[in-house]
């Protein structure tokens, strides 16, 4: 059975080279399609997001959030993701690679030591299989985010595992807030209109 942490790994693994062979760095300089970075800033961000996992501490037999509780929090600290972002950028200008190298390194180090269930993460307490799944989650929406920010160079490899994991995950997510499961048709779109990157009609998203 394919896990989330593999599909983390493997996922990490596939953006990583793309970020580096397929031209996307010659646009470092130019905005994404998220108003608060440049291409630079986002490649940071999912460097950044590994270590949310440094700060994980155990907390066996707590009661957990569920992973949309713990996403939904994410609107709250959106000012500071994107100005801690735009800080740890400043310090990757030189070394790109390099920095979102560490940062990997760093937060899978962190992981492979954690051996409970149950982990304190930035946001609240929360099962550390659905700790996993929210850095999945950034992998593949800001993948997909520097894709549409940089469209003349080769689509990011986004795993199909991957992708069904994230879908289904913010399906869950809006089943729990709505009351029914989400009509979500193509998975990417569905991603994109749970995460607010494209409009919707329905009243219960974006799901953060």
């Amino acid at each position: 059975m394919v896990t989330s942490r593999d599909l983390l790994h493997r996922q990490w693994t596939d953006l990583r080279a793309w970020i580096e062979n397929s031209g996307l760095l010659d646009h470092r300089t130019e905005p994404s399609v998220l108003e608060a970075w440049n291409v630079h800033e986002l490649v940071t961000h999912l460097g950044r997001s590994f270590l949310a996992l440094t700060v994980l501490g155990p907390e066996p037999g707590a009661r957990t959030e569920s992973l949309g509780s713990y996403i939904a929090a994410y609107s709250a600290s959106a000012q500071e993701i994107a100005d801690g972002t735009i800080q740890l950028a400043r310090s990757f200008e030189s070394d790109l690679l390099g920095g979102i190298d560490n940062c990997a390194r760093l937060g899978f180090s962190t992981l492979d030591a954690l051996h409970t269930d149950v982990v304190r993460g930035p946001r609240g307490t929360i099962g550390l299989d659905d700790f996993v799944m929210t850095r999945l989650l950034e992998l593949v929406v800001h993948g997909d985010d520097l894709g549409r920010s940089v469209p003349t160079v080769p689509a990011p490899p986004l795993l199909d595992e991957a992708v069904d994991a994230v879908a289904g995950a913010l399906a869950q997510a809006y089943a729990e807030v709505a009351g029914s499961p989400p009509q979500t048709g193509e998975r990417l779109s569905w991603i994109r209109q749970a995460t607010g990157r494209e409009p919707s009609d329905d009243a219960a998203l974006p799901l953060l």
